[in-house]
């Protein structure tokens, strides 16, 4: 293909409009046909010419330098149509190999097929602790109890471009399933919901998606309802309405198989470039008739912002009774699943109350731990390669309140991202 029609392919493609672009190259001439496009993707850095001041068209474009223009084509896909994003992902894959010498990532588009896209993970875990009192065969038996145990889960997450402002999105998910244990894998549609842009600083979202409360002290899991969430990355609210489906449920007060339906409000603030800050309440209706709110902050500084410090507290209040819990930690490192060789640890103290906030925690504590509890945990991340983490846990020096000393408990799993 000669490079005239290879740019007239991409203004197609890109739907550049800049029409009064100013030409660079000397052998190309406003008497050329092709000079229109030359000099509009020119003026969009697309194209570049040779060292001399030329373009060359009259040569047959390489796969090289074909592959620098779809380079340049991917980092404007946010500003072109459903169409458009399918040919530039097409040309993508074509060019696969030449954009990997080139340094484009381009895992991520080959999974996509027009305005239709998937990303997953799994996950093999090994949880154990020195005595039977931790861990179970499964989460509903708990008649039979053991020291340790294998088991592995995956998830798919498919996610549909309906238009600008709107997505799908659907994930699958098979698992915690035991290593020997008879049957195979429980496979749930655990995420179903679509969201919504109204314009730059609103967003809405309904369906079963996560819920993340605070920085994930009290709850951090499944939710069906809906989420609305005005404001910037500085400064942003978000208000939910729906039902929690993780955590230590109260179905002697819910009755049996009934949700906990609630309320939550949450103010989320950038207090300088390094400074993360939550304060949220939370409302239960119906029979439960209670509250709790909470606040949370996580910093980063020093050398490269390598230090961690965060912590959280929450208190609630039900019938006539109140609880309160609070977590504070250290850590340093920079941790990324996507950059092999990187690294991080955290220290982190628990204190959780008789009457406890703490349904379904973000950090890796054994469910007993979620109340009448004050311990350690400890953490260390190492991504072992490109999107493969190794993650390790232990829960010290755990006691209950009245100082009745509780099992440690230790934790190790490998993540694969895709």
């Amino acid at each position: 293909m000669k490079k005239h029609l290879a740019v007239l392919a991409a203004t197609a493609v890109l739907g550049v409009t800049s029409a009064f672009a100013a030409n660079p190259f000397s052998d190309v001439t406003p008497q050329d046909w092709a000079y229109q496009a030359v000099a509009q993707l020119a003026s969009q850095g697309v194209v570049n010419g040779y060292p001399d001041g030329t373009f060359k068209g009259q040569n047959n474009i390489t796969r090289y330098e074909m592959a620098q223009m779809v380079a340049k084509a991917m980092t404007r896909q946010g500003q072109v149509d459903a169409e458009q994003n399918a040919i530039i992902n097409r040309l993508a894959n074509e060019f696969s190999a030449e954009l990997n010498n080139l340094g484009v990532r381009v895992s991520t588009l080959e999974n996509k097929v027009g305005n239709f896209a998937f990303t997953g993970d799994a996950r093999l875990r090994y949880q154990g602790s020195h005595t039977e009192e931790n861990l179970y065969v499964n989460d509903e038996d708990t008649t039979s109890p053991k020291r340790s145990k294998f088991d592995y889960r995956a998830r798919v997450q498919f996610e549909a471009t309906v238009n600008d402002n709107t997505k799908a999105v659907v994930r699958l998910a098979a698992g915690d399933k035991e290593f020997g244990a008879a049957g195979n894998p429980e496979t749930t549609v655990d995420q179903v919901y679509v969201q919504h842009n109204f314009g730059k600083y609103a967003t809405a979202t309904v369906g079963r998606q996560d819920l993340v409360i605070g920085s994930g002290l009290t709850y951090d899991g499944t939710f069906e309802g809906a989420q609305a969430t005005v404001g910037k990355d500085a400064l942003n609210a978000t208000v939910a309405y729906g039902h929690m489906l993780d955590g230590d449920l109260d179905e002697a007060v819910l009755g049996e198989g009934n949700t906990p339906e609630v309320t939550t409000y949450q103010v989320n603030a950038k207090l300088g470039k390094y400074v993360d800050t939550k304060a949220y309440y939370v409302n239960y209706h119906g029979h439960l008739s209670e509250n709790y709110f909470g606040a949370a902050v996580d910093t980063k500084f020093g050398p490269h912002n390598k230090v961690w410090v965060g912590g959280e507290y929450a208190r609630f209040e039900s019938r006539g009774e109140a609880g309160e819990g609070w977590t504070a930690g250290v850590g340093y490192g920079t941790y990324d699943i996507a950059k092999p060789g990187t690294w991080g640890v955290k220290a982190q103290y628990f204190r959780l109350g008789e009457e406890s906030v703490a349904t379904a925690p973000t950090w890796n504590l054994p469910e007993i731990s979620t109340y009448d509890f004050r311990g350690w945990l400890g953490t260390v991340d190492y991504a072992v390669a490109k999107n493969v983490g190794l993650t390790l846990n232990a829960q010290l020096r755990g006691k209950n309140l009245d100082g009745y000393e509780l099992p440690d408990y230790y934790r190790a799993e490998l993540n694969y991202k895709f």
